[in-house]
């Protein structure tokens, strides 16, 4: 692949944590990348759009958005949407206590969530005290504690849009945490009905009343989805992504991707790497 064309991957610097109140970006923006963090982004003006994984959103005023590690986030516009950013690491997202506040960070809901009137006053207070902190002794223990209680705010609002995917149900959330794992290398219901202690019949229909479609579907979603941001990233040939990806030759992940999109590999890189040339 040619350099140029290769997806900048955006990375924080040495630190676990980081948080503005003013602007998007940290260090060289770049209309399209992928993150190697997570991100809280909560708007506070309107401006068009912006995609995540491919799939367009609308900037609004007070919606926040919450980006998992390895998404693609592109805003295709030079001028950046004022917004009130938390960004932090692999170890700041493990060391958040409540298995219910890593649900809001799944890729497959991407949904933004929209803050009631009634709640902005509440968390901009708490969103100054993560300020303060990070600007302050930046001590990550109450940087955690703090984070978490604006997650927990955010889940209630996230809750009421789709009260099945927020549920309390630990069946539930071990379910799509296990699929968020292991998508890659298991497909079949069985693999995840033996880990929740269900039958397969039972598994499926717990993932169709949340999500509408089976287990196997919905792995074929995140494979798909993977599949994109590999070839979005332009570093690796068709034939290094389908066998990183598990496929047993490039002709059956080609037929695959062609399937699940409508398109060939090859075409859909073109798309977003070479659009002068469409």
């Amino acid at each position: 692949m040619n350099k140029k064309n290769s997806l900048p991957l955006h990375i924080l610097p040495e630190t676990q944590f980081l948080a503005v109140d003013e602007q998007i970006a940290f260090g060289e923006h770049f209309i399209n990348h992928r993150i190697d963090f997570y991100a809280i982004i909560w708007f506070t003006q309107d401006q068009d759009i912006h995609y995540i994984d491919f799939e367009p959103f609308p900037i609004k005023k007070n919606v926040v958005y919450l980006l998992a590690k390895n998404q693609v986030h592109s805003i295709p516009s030079q001028v950046l949407p004022n917004a009130r950013i938390i960004v932090f690491s692999d170890d700041f997202f493990h060391a958040l206590e409540e298995a219910q506040l890593k649900q809001l960070f799944l890729p497959f809901e991407n949904e933004g969530i929209s803050i009631p009137a009634e709640m902005i006053p509440y968390l901009e207070n708490l969103f100054s005290l993560i300020i303060a902190e990070f600007q302050g002794d930046a001590e990550i223990s109450l940087l955690i504690k703090y984070t978490s209680a604006f997650l927990l705010v955010l889940r209630r609002f996230a809750k009421q849009r789709s009260p099945m995917i927020y549920s309390n149900d630990t069946r539930i959330m071990k379910l799509l945490s296990l699929i968020e794992q292991h998508f890659r290398e298991h497909q079949p219901v069985s693999f995840y009905a033996d880990q929740i202690g269900l039958t397969p019949k039972r598994t499926n229909e717990i993932l169709k009343e949340i999500l509408a479609v089976s287990v196997s579907q919905l792995c074929q979603q995140l494979l798909l989805l993977e599949s994109k941001r590999a070839l979005y990233m332009g570093t690796l040939s068709v034939k290094e992504i389908a066998h990183q990806l598990g496929f047993s030759d490039q002709s059956y992940f080609s037929r695959f991707f062609r399937k699940h999109s409508g398109t060939t590999p090859e075409q859909f890189r073109k798309n977003f790497l070479d659009p002068d040339e469409l």
